[in-house]
């Protein structure tokens, strides 16, 4: 039996004087900015997409591009209510069993499902974003920018970061990319025309749409020869408004990305390093571009401390994550290189993404493995609750 959840998707309530509001773990954080925005108040992480719902926000514990110093999604849950498999409900905080409910953050749905959380939102001013971008030549100098402004970030949980690489560079050129860091924009910094908060434009909805035929648009040829186009037709600039949630997440926007990719679709590989291991990351990089796989799409960030969740993805340091054809992928173990050095090295895959990971890699990837499993067998000892994921990396006991 699988569990769909999107159809429990109310907003609960909602206190406009301190920015908590309730819902239902069906709702989509899109349907949470919809509503909280125009008021002032924003959801203070969001990943990539604004369109996955809450209950995989927290169970995945996603993180955003301010991550250094606005943490994971789950430090800004204040409570949830969990279905245990025995029929019970318990709601759960960091301060009532929090081994309970620090296992459930991250727990990639294995510890109960998720019925309601009350999330703490963010005042804001507006739903506008200043953004500086500058064009990188190397990859020293990409991780030299992050890094200046991993400063600003660990200090201001408002400055987000992310870097998008050429894949296809080599040699000196290795890693250059372009760097986007934008903050939510004041009233003060708006021109006089410019309203506070824009009208978003509805996008249509992905469900139905279908992949293109064959391979779709995605080949090695047109993949190299857009990231080169990319890289040479972006232009360094500063202070540029964009609108705050195109700035968080700009794929949401092209509707046809994942099935641009064909019948196949796409895989992300996404691993994080700690900070002194930039070598990782330029030997991930080489091996992509030896073995004639450039990524479709190529982002580097910053990570901050990562929360109390044993499973939680989340480490001081880098992130890279690249989307790839999945019918490169048709060796599974075909990125196990990259596996080895990112464990050797102290580092980790990102469960939310990973169908490809070397399932003996996993405990030492997250050593408070054990720990997690402890707690998920206390709530679940009748072993109800499960995943194709848990089953193929062993997570469950």
């Amino acid at each position: 039996m699988v569990l769909d959840m999107t159809a429990r998707d109310r907003i609960i309530s909602f206190d406009q004087s301190n920015g908590v509001i309730v819902v239902e773990a069906g709702a989509l954080l899109k349907d949470i900015i919809e509503q909280t925005l125009p008021l002032g108040w924003m959801l203070p992480v969001v990943p990539g997409t604004e369109r996955i719902t809450v209950g995989g926000a927290i169970g995945c514990d996603v993180h955003g591009k301010n991550h250094p110093g606005a943490g994971s999604f789950g430090q800004h849950v204040l409570w949830l209510a969990l279905l245990r498999s025995d029929g019970t409900v318990t709601q759960l905080s960091a301060g009532r069993d929090p081994d309970a409910f620090w296992a459930t953050i991250g727990g990639m749905g294995l510890t109960g499902v998720i019925l309601q959380a009350a999330i703490q939102l963010q005042h804001i001013e507006t739903g506008w974003a200043l953004r500086n971008r500058l064009r990188t030549r190397s990859l020293d100098q990409t991780v030299s920018v992050l890094r200046t402004l991993a400063d600003r970030q660990e200090t201001d949980p408002n400055h987000h970061a992310i870097a998008w690489l050429d894949g296809h560079a080599s040699g000196d050129s290795l890693g250059r990319g372009i760097v986007d860091e934008f903050r939510p924009s004041t009233t003060r910094e708006l021109p006089g025309v410019v309203p506070p908060f824009p009208e978003r434009r509805e996008h249509s909805t992905r469900r139905g749409r279908r992949s293109l035929p064959g391979p779709g648009l995605m080949s090695k040829a047109t993949i190299v020869a857009a990231s080169t186009a990319r890289w040479h037709l972006s232009r360094s600039g500063n202070a540029q408004l964009v609108q705050l949630h195109s700035a968080l997440c700009p794929l949401d926007r092209a509707e046809l990305w994942p099935s641009a990719f064909g019948r196949a679709g796409l895989i992300q590989y996404q691993f994080a390093v700690p900070r002194g291991e930039v070598s990782v990351l330029r030997k991930a990089l080489t091996f992509l571009v030896a073995h004639r796989m450039t990524p479709a799409l190529a982002t580097l960030k910053n990570l901050g401390f990562g929360t109390s969740g044993p499973l939680s993805f989340p480490i001081p340091g880098w992130t890279l994550a690249v989307d790839l054809p999945a019918r490169w992928l048709h060796d599974r173990e075909i990125l196990r290189p990259i596996d080895k050095m990112v464990a050797a090295a102290g580092g980790r895959v990102y469960l939310a993404k990973d169908v490809l990971t070397d399932p003996s890699r996993i405990p030492t990837m997250y050593p408070r493995l054990e720990t997690w499993r402890r707690t998920q067998a206390r709530l679940d000892p009748a072993h109800r609750w499960t995943s194709a994921l848990a089953e193929r990396l062993g997570l469950l006991q």
